[in-house]
């Protein structure tokens, strides 16, 4: 018995879906299967682990994917800048919190974005920074020597720092191809260029890279230790 015409509609337009979503499916399973991982490792002239290195892959001879811009927050803490280095994507933007007890001024003489919040006092949210070039920027405060904080702007979305104690930097989920692997580290400063190497991502599997600095870490600069403790966290 031949199903009526309109129940014989209705099965080609389950079937014809089911193929449509089966084939989206495996287009994501393809998409998947293609994507590899990234393991930068960093070391210093002594060949030492070398921690608070950025690493990031900027694709080889097509454009990075685009990604939503972000708004990250970088604070002011017990007089530290917290987090130390923040990388954000090219467009995004980052909020510079007073959770302090006392008044901040914070300036950048970075090329790729000066700029200034004036002082401001403790519990104040300036609004937020936009940063619209790649490369990196140093923030200080005017008020506290000692303060700085380094923001990396990339222009890709593939990007991650190296922690202790490995120096090793990981990067999941990176589409086979060639990349550029940028690794820059803050006693390079704004001006020195950093460490680049060309990568291949394979399909499956990492790749490794190693990036050797010729120098020896300069410490993170601290609050000195009779300078006043007494900070507050919102």
């Amino acid at each position: 018995m031949q199903p009526k015409p309109r129940v014989r509609s209705l099965l080609i337009c389950r079937n014809a879906l089911g193929a449509l979503v089966a084939l989206g499916a495996m287009a994501l399973g393809v998409s998947a299967a293609h994507a590899g991982t990234f393991l930068g490792v960093a070391s210093d002239r002594d060949g030492l682990a070398l921690v608070n290195v950025v690493m990031s892959l900027k694709p080889i001879g097509r454009a990075a994917p685009a990604t939503p811009v972000q708004e990250i927050v970088v604070s002011q803490e017990n007089a530290t800048f917290k987090p130390y280095i923040s990388v954000i994507r090219v467009g995004s933007s980052v909020v510079f919190a007073n959770r302090d007890n006392m008044e901040h001024h914070i300036k950048s003489f970075s090329s790729s974005k000066p700029f200034e919040i004036a002082v401001h006092k403790p519990g104040d949210t300036p609004a937020p920074i936009r940063f619209e070039k790649e490369g990196a920027v140093v923030a200080y405060c005017i008020l506290h020597d000692w303060m700085r904080a380094y923001i990396y702007v990339a222009d890709t979305p593939w990007f991650s720092i190296t922690g202790e104690p490995s120096g090793i930097a990981k990067i999941e989920n990176v589409p086979a191809g060639d990349y550029e692997a940028i690794a820059w580290h803050p006693d390079l400063g704004q001006y020195k260029p950093p460490l680049v190497q060309k990568v291949t991502i394979t399909a499956t599997g990492s790749v490794e890279s190693t990036f050797k600095f010729d120098f020896k870490a300069r410490p993170v600069r601290q609050a000195p230790k009779n300078f006043g403790s007494g900070a507050r966290t919102k």
